[in-house]
């Protein structure tokens, strides 16, 4: 090797130790700069945007959102606490570094720093204590000369004067500089009559939204001289938009609908109720899971009876009552409200022109489910390649034939009595399917299976909406207000539970169409044992030449242990002074058991009128015929405690004395 070669070996070696020295000094310094995260100072005050639960565990709009800002900024968070007017005074003096909930002004925007985009969109109310009924949107005149009290410096303190001059009304703005708690307080007090504030911050207990003065967007705020974060916030943003662009909608519907206005009925719907009283809901029979009237009870049962329910619960300032009123079918119903009979009808699935031509309101949904077609077994393969289908319709029901005009147009409509003439239409090929909810598939499905019919997804959904005769506009809104408390998720777990009800219904009837098939044939068999026993109890005696007859044992009714009715086997005596008749437990199998209560032991080796004192001498005359007679019984009894009936078979078994009893 020459020289030169040898040194330049020498120094590229001493150039990459210098350069992997540096980088071992250089990387952990980096690693240790990434490893610590931008702290940032965020305003903190008490409200559904900012709030702890009973663990002390940190929530709320803001808090939500700023954590998703944090998944993408990787910031850290130091919580500073105080009113709002405090904390924005504060984010301007440099106090704090970020501020939810900062409507935009140009005098503001001279002071901090906003977000490109509104981190959602608010609404501004007045509101009362509870039991103020004085004041009422029917009548603007009862806010004149009110004292209404909004938090000094906020943006909602204009939309209030721009609200009161639109409906020229003269109030006295009291400009508060408390927390919500404290400006409350004096609502409470009688220090102010009204109190302006965001939809959703408070309970029913202690302020009750009247009507809204405004609304506007709400934004980030960030101090003036932190243009870094506002950079990094802007860029979380969009991204957070980009992911899902209803994320301001849903923490809207989580946190600030909490104490909706809808909660509450008005001064002129409470008057409404006060004089009409309970509201009569007409609805159709068999109409589960929807609606149904029980059987048993007369009364309403299905997710109707829970919605009813519910929103009379969630109506916060009124004791709402409705009155269900049940009919053959839906348009049976609507008919009677024409009449005057009820005041509402569900189920209803209405355009807003078909109501109107039909003279009637149509609330928001109540309900919706997925709509399938019940077609034939043989079609599942090609039903979605037909280019003309035909379509069963009920004509009772006008709600599927108003949903096929706005969801398959191009199906002709082939009207029939009633849901079953439109399943037998689809078997005999007048037909090719029928549109039925999810959730009222066990009301047809025995027939679907006797006429070989399946079902098909139609990947569209059916609204549940209540009808409202067009000239009650109260009852109209006070419904609304109803439609609107009762979560999405409560109705869907009545529909649930009300279909897996009916499901169990439809087993039980099932089971109950071939229980005398089972039990008939249970009987025979019982029977051929039994005959075949006493043949093989004869047959042994002769073989062994014994002049009596042999005692029956356990062993020799094994076979009925697990027969599904109750069969139980005797020793009928009589005392030698006494025509009372007993009869002692030497068999019993698991049936009898079960249907008793009790155990082996404490039956077998005692006496009936040990363990049943009630029981009646026709009973006792009767396994006397059977053990003495050879006689074989056929015949009711009534248990004298229970008052339940039974069908009793009493036959002779094996040797004389000795009886057994069938109960079904």
């Amino acid at each position: 090797m020459r020289p030169s070669t040898w040194r330049e070996c020498v120094k590229g070696v001493l150039l990459l130790l210098f350069l992997m020295m540096l980088a071992a000094v250089a990387l952990p310094a980096v690693a240790h700069a990434q490893e610590q995260p931008k702290v940032v100072r965020v305003g903190w005050y008490e409200s559904p945007f900012n709030r702890l639960d009973e663990h002390e565990r940190r929530s709320g709009y803001a808090y939500d959102y700023q954590q998703k800002i944090a998944a993408y900024t990787g910031w850290k968070y130091e919580y500073v606490e105080g009113s709002w007017a405090d904390l924005l005074q504060m984010l301007q003096d440099g106090k704090i570094d970020l501020m939810s909930d900062v409507s935009y002004t140009d005098e503001r925007a001279e002071r901090m720093l906003f977000s490109a985009l509104p981190m959602g969109a608010e609404e501004y109310y007045l509101f009362a204590a509870p039991g103020n009924y004085d004041i009422s949107t029917e009548d603007y005149n009862t806010f004149k000369g009110k004292k209404v009290g909004a938090q000094k410096g906020s943006v909602q303190i204009g939309y209030l004067r721009d609200w009161a001059k639109t409906n020229n009304i003269q109030v006295e703005i009291v400009e508060l500089t408390g927390s919500e708690e404290d400006n409350i307080a004096k609502l409470a007090n009688g220090n102010i009559d009204l109190y302006l504030s965001l939809d959703g911050f408070f309970d029913k207990k202690v302020a009750v939204p009247v009507c809204r003065v405004g609304t506007s967007d709400f934004f980030f705020a960030v101090n003036k001289s932190r243009s870094d974060l506002l950079v990094e916030l802007n860029n979380a943003m969009n991204r957070i938009q980009d992911e899902n662009q209803y994320y301001d909608e849903q923490l809207y519907a989580k946190y600030l609908q909490v104490s909706s206005v809808n909660n509450f009925v008005d001064a002129h719907e409470r008057e409404w109720l006060d004089h009409h009283g309970a509201i009569r809901v007409g609805y159709q029979d068999n109409y589960l899971a929807l609606c149904a009237k029980d059987p048993k009870t007369g009364e309403l049962t299905g997710a109707l009876k829970d919605w009813l329910d519910v929103a009379a619960s969630n109506i916060d300032n009124y004791d709402v009552r409705f009155e269900p009123v049940c009919y053959p079918s839906s348009a049976a119903a609507m008919e009677a409200m024409g009449k005057g009979e009820v005041d509402c009808v569900f189920p209803a699935n209405l355009t807003a022109y078909d109501g109107e031509t039909q003279d009637v309101f149509i609330t928001p949904a109540i309900m919706r489910t997925d709509m399938s077609a019940v077609i034939r077994e043989a079609d599942q393969k090609t039903f979605a390649s037909k280019e003309r289908i035909t379509v069963a319709v009920n004509a009772n029901n006008p709600n599927y034939e108003i949903f096929l005009k706005d969801h398959f147009p191009d199906w002709l409509p082939i009207y029939f009595d009633d849901t079953q003439e439109c399943l037998k239409a689809i078997a005999d090929g007048q037909a090719d399917c029928l549109l039925i909810s999810k959730y009222r598939y066990n009301n047809i499905a025995k027939t679907c299976e006797k006429y070989h019919l399946t079902t098909l997804s139609t990947g569209v959904e059916m609204d549940y909406c209540l009808a409202v005769n067009r000239s009650d506009t109260v009852l109209y809104s006070i419904l609304s207000k109803a439609a609107a408390v009762v979560p999405t998720s409560t109705v869907n777990a009545a529909l649930t539970h009300y279909y897996m009800e009916d499901a169990k219904t439809s087993a039980v009837d099932a089971f109950a169409q071939v229980l005398p098939i089972i039990v008939t044939c249970a009987l025979v068999v019982a029977a051929l044992v039994m005959i075949f026993m006493l043949v093989r109890g004869l047959w042994l005696d002769r073989k062994n030449a014994q002049p009596r007859q042999r005692i029956p044992v356990r062993e020799d009714f094994v076979l009925f242990d697990d027969l599904p009715i109750s069969y139980s086997v005797y020793r009928v005596t009589h005392t030698e002074h006494s025509e009372l008749y007993d009869a002692e437990f030497i068999y019993v199998n698991n049936m009898f058991l079960k249907l008793g209560g009790v155990s082996s032991q404490e039956v077998i080796g005692h006496h009936v009128r040990e363990l049943y004192p009630y029981i009646e001498e026709d009973w006792f005359q009767s396994v006397r015929r059977a053990a003495y007679e050879g006689e074989n019984i056929d015949t009711d009894y009534t248990d004298p405690l229970s008052g339940k009936s039974f069908h009793l078979m009493i036959t002779p078994v094996i040797a004389p004395g000795y009886c057994a009893v069938t109960y079904q």
